[in-house]
Formats: structure tokens, C-alpha cells, sequence
């Protein structure tokens, strides 16, 4: 009688022992751990790796979340922590497309990493620089001549005349080589040539300029001798 209490004790000692060791402290418990990102509430974080995205632009008012406008015209909603850009100013961001958002507008939604105040390029600053002036072919054509002391349209920098299709053609000398190209007056206005050339962007200084503006991200070219670089070269119409 007495080992078969002995033995049912020790039973339930184990039993008891077993019990204990199987709990699970709270720590354990998934997504317990201290420190981690509950994320943004206006998106949520891929999952593995960040690929991180660096974008500019014009930052507008958007429906659920502002709003970041290229330069191409893209859209993407922004979701900030804390920041004092805000809407209207020019800036460069950076971060990461959510998997999910509840902000509708735009590409995607960047959840910002970091995020700075940046100098518009001159095409994107107050339209009153232009003068209210829209670049058409009846403006390109013509003669054209750097802005200067030394500007002299007995000799001028670049032509722009129409061809028979009723394209704007501009002939001039880059980086020393007489070029021709065609005068894009669409959207985006530009002097476009054969490759590798990069493209030029270009918009009225009114309101009797015309600016040519370096190319993004490509080599610095010399138009007629005036290095196309900074805010641009302005040239102005020669009379005809």
C-alpha cells in the first residue's frame, strides 16, 4: 500500500514538472519583442529588404495623404512621420513603395525615410519667369543669340526654321561640331538630337528669351561656345 503511494506521487511530481516547463513567458510570445516598427499608419512595410527609392518634386494636397509630382508627371502619395515639408514645397524623398495603403492617389505610396527642401529646377518656378509665354514653334523660329554685352545677330548661336513636314529644326555647333536637331514644342519642350546627345530642356524667359537648361544626369554639352549648365543659358531673338 505504501509503494503505491509512492509510486502515484512520484507520478504527479512528474506530471506537475512537466506542466511547468511547458508554459511559455510572455516574452516569447510573437511580436512581443521590444523595439519593433509598428510602421506608418498610412502604409505598411515590405517585407524583407528595403528598396529604398529617391524621388523629387512638387508637393501637392491629396485626398488621404499629400502628394509628391515629378518633374514627368508621376504621382505618388507620401506617408510622413514627422516633417515640416509640406504641401507646395520642392523636395527630394526618400524610401520605400507600402505593400498596402489606404492612400489612393498616385503610383504607390513612399513611406518616407528621408525627406529635404530642394531648389526647383528654373521650369518648374513661378510662371510668371516666363511671362505668361508659351513655347510654340511661332516662337522658337527664328534667330537666336546668348543674352549678353557681346550679343551680336549679325552672327547668331542657332537657327530654328521649319522643314517640310512642318517640324521646328534647329542648326547650331555642339561641343564644337555643327548639329542639327529638332525643336520639341509639346509638354515637355526640348532640343532633341541623334544620340548620344542628351536632350535639352528648354522654356520661355519672357518675354523675349529662351532658355536652354542642361539635361538631367548626363555630361555637360556646349551649345554655340555657352556651356548648357546651372539655371541655364538664355538666348533672345534676333529681329527678323
Amino acid at each position: 500500500m505504501d509503494e503505491r503511494k509512492f509510486t502515484a506521487a512520484l507520478v504527479g511530481a512528474l506530471i506537475a514538472l512537466a506542466a511547468c516547463a511547458g508554459e511559455t513567458s510572455p516574452s516569447s510570445q510573437p511580436g512581443a519583442e521590444a523595439g519593433g516598427d509598428p510602421g506608418s499608419a498610412a502604409g505598411t512595410r515590405p517585407s524583407g529588404e528595403p528598396e529604398l527609392l529617391t524621388l523629387e518634386g512638387r508637393i501637392e494636397e491629396g485626398v488621404e495623404c499629400p502628394v509628391l509630382r515629378t518633374p514627368d508627371g508621376e504621382t505618388y502619395a507620401l506617408s510622413f512621420r514627422d516633417t515640416e515639408i509640406g504641401a507646395g514645397d520642392y523636395a527630394r524623398v526618400t524610401g520605400e513603395i507600402a505593400d498596402a495603403s489606404f492612400c489612393m492617389q498616385g503610383q504607390g505610396t513612399l513611406i518616407v525615410e528621408d525627406a529635404s527642401r530642394i531648389d526647383p529646377p528654373a521650369r518648374d518656378r513661378d510662371p510668371a519667369r516666363a511671362g505668361g509665354i508659351a513655347v510654340t514653334s511661332d516662337y522658337v523660329r527664328g534667330s537666336w543669340v546668348a543674352k549678353g554685352v557681346d550679343a551680336d545677330c549679325d552672327r547668331p548661336d542657332f537657327d530654328v526654321t521649319a522643314n517640310s513636314r512642318g517640324m521646328s529644326i534647329i542648326e547650331t555647333r555642339i561641343n564644337g561640331y555643327p548639329e542639327t536637331g529638332v525643336v520639341d514644342v509639346g509638354p515637355t519642350p526640348a532640343l532633341q538630337w541623334d544620340e548620344p546627345l542628351p536632350t535639352l530642356p528648354i522654356e520661355a524667359r519672357g518675354p523675349d528669351g529662351l532658355a536652354v537648361m542642361p539635361a538631367q544626369n548626363a555630361e555637360t554639352v556646349t551649345l554655340a561656345g555657352h556651356r548648357i549648365e546651372g539655371d541655364g543659358v538664355v538666348f533672345i531673338k534676333c529681329a527678323a
